[in-house]
């Protein structure tokens, strides 16, 4: 299969070749490998490649719904065997002992993972710039950067050396990279997606596993496939009534719609990026729904504050447990300045600054449930700016303190980690584009368990807005003679 042949099929399209054994998944991995060849070093988005992985695909399909489709993973514990180095000189080396039970329903599926790709060192900085790897640069411009913590995900992406691939989201990391890169980041409903075996709600319920793609329904499948719960899991989410494939075929009756371009933090919006969001708001009139412009009131300085605490408490208890594995000292490893301003910081607070942390997070909560039971939808810009050139947020420079770390991360996650502390299903669609042909991504939210009815939309504004046609230069079509 030459590679523009590859590259024109979302993972649906090309599960269906592997179904009708008109292509081979052994055969899908060399598309996957001459397309890191042709594009990866422009980029930088794969780290690796497993030769034993690509040798085990064979010419047989595997099991539904995707048939033995190799993919790609993000550098953080999925699959037992396999490195994962978190982005980190620290952890360089770390191989996990057990699969990821996200990872374990996905492979039962027909996925098999052949590679990884690069993060932001520990998810916590907005920049997929890390020590270990060096920066990934975005296919749309490479002198600019892709966001993170997902980046090399969506990086991969975008440039069509998978339809879709494998991220986390614990303040933005799917949906950020997903805005900057131009495909879809849909973090789902807290719950939707096991976080076993280490823990029932990841990052005290602020982080969820899942997956970037270039369709709705390549995103759709993957959560039928990837969602519910498993033995010794706290809680389970209420099931949908039906399948999220079976869901996108119908569009939502009309809607009532909350449209917000006013900044929570005060970091002023791109205009061209409010601009897009106003125009989805007419289109979306235009397409019957009633659109208001509002959202949700609640002390963001305070919400702020009580991020910090969590996301220091959650780095410095997973540094120091990493530590003791590889008996390294967390102060002498290497780490980048961001990593060690929030890792430092963990070690100034006590159990009771974290209990009333989440009892801020729980009302606000509160407030955003009640504000989604009038507001079918609540639309927002995903990032508050379009990418930004590599280097503008180094996570590595001096002088690095908490507050300085997330003053980093307003450009990109003003909108968007504030659905991770209320568990609210989110969803990045590439609704605009900039002057200078870089994305922007749009974010809609729903009411918690409500994923089906972002899918449904989302299917709508795919066959309206078209993204799929548009192409990064760089990219495996056009990096490529075959």
């Amino acid at each position: 299969m030459k590679l523009t042949e590859y590259a024109a099929h979302d993972g649906l399209g090309l599960a269906e070749l592997l179904r009708k054994r008109e292509i081979t998944p052994r055969e899908l991995g060399n598309c996957i490998l001459s397309g890191i060849a042709a594009v990866n070093p422009r980029i930088n988005a794969v780290i690796e490649t497993y030769a034993d992985a690509i040798e085990a695909l064979g010419e047989a399909p595997g099991p539904a719904p995707f048939y033995g489709m190799p993919t790609l993973t993000k550098d953080f514990p999925i699959e037992a065997g396999r490195p994962a180095e978190f982005g980190s000189v620290f952890t360089k080396g770390f191989i996990p002992e057990e699969d990821d039970a996200f990872w374990v329903k996905l492979r039962s599926g027909g996925l098999a993972n052949i590679g990884r790709t690069t993060t932001s060192e520990f998810g916590i900085a907005a920049a997929t710039e890390s020590s270990l790897y060096g920066a990934t640069r975005n296919p749309w411009d490479t002198s600019r950067g892709v966001s993170g913590s997902s980046g090399g995900s969506a990086a991969a992406v975008a440039a069509g050396i998978v339809p879709f691939a494998q991220g986390g989201d614990g303040g933005g990391s799917i949906r950020t990279p997903a805005s900057f890169c131009g495909v879809v980041g849909l973090k789902p409903s807290r719950g939707r997606i096991s976080g076993a075996p280490d823990s029932n709600a990841p990052m005290l319920g602020l982080s969820i596993s899942f997956m970037l793609a270039r369709s709705i329904r390549d995103t759709a499948v993957l959560l039928d496939q990837g969602s519910g719960a498993v033995a010794g899991d706290a809680y389970e989410i209420v099931h949908p009534a039906t399948s999220y494939a079976q869901a996108i075929e119908t569009p939502p009756k009309a809607l009532r719609i909350a449209l917000c371009t006013t900044s929570w933090s005060g970091y002023p919006l791109d205009a061209e990026v409010k601009a897009t969001v106003l125009d989805v708001g007419k289109r979306l009139e235009q397409m019957g729904h009633k659109v208001v412009e509002a959202g949700p009131a609640f002390d963001y300085e305070r919400y702020l504050a009580a991020q910090k605490v969590i996301w220091a408490a959650s780095t410095a208890q997973s540094l120091d447990a990493l530590a003791g594995l590889l008996r390294r000292p967390v102060e002498e490893s290497g780490l980048q300045q961001t990593t060690l301003a929030v890792y430092r910081h963990g070690h100034t607070l006590n159990a009771a600054s974290l209990i009333a942390a989440i009892a801020v997070y729980d009302k606000i909560t509160r407030v955003v449930g009640e504000f989604l039971a009038v507001h079918d939808v609540l639309v927002t810009p995903t990032c508050a700016i379009s990418p930004e050139l590599l280097g503008t947020y180094n996570p590595d420079r001096p002088g690095r303190s908490i507050d300085t770390v997330f003053a980093d991360m307003a450009p990109k996650e003003t909108f968007s980690a504030l659905f991770n502390g209320t568990g609210s299903p989110a969803i990045s669609l590439p609704l605009g584009w900039t002057q200078n042909g870089l994305p922007i991504g749009v974010q809609f939210v729903a009411a918690f368990g409500r994923d089906d009815l972002l899918l449904r939309l989302g299917a709508v504004l795919e066959a309206e807005y078209a993204w799929h046609h548009r192409k990064p230069s760089a990219h495996i079509t056009q990096d490529c003679l075959n």
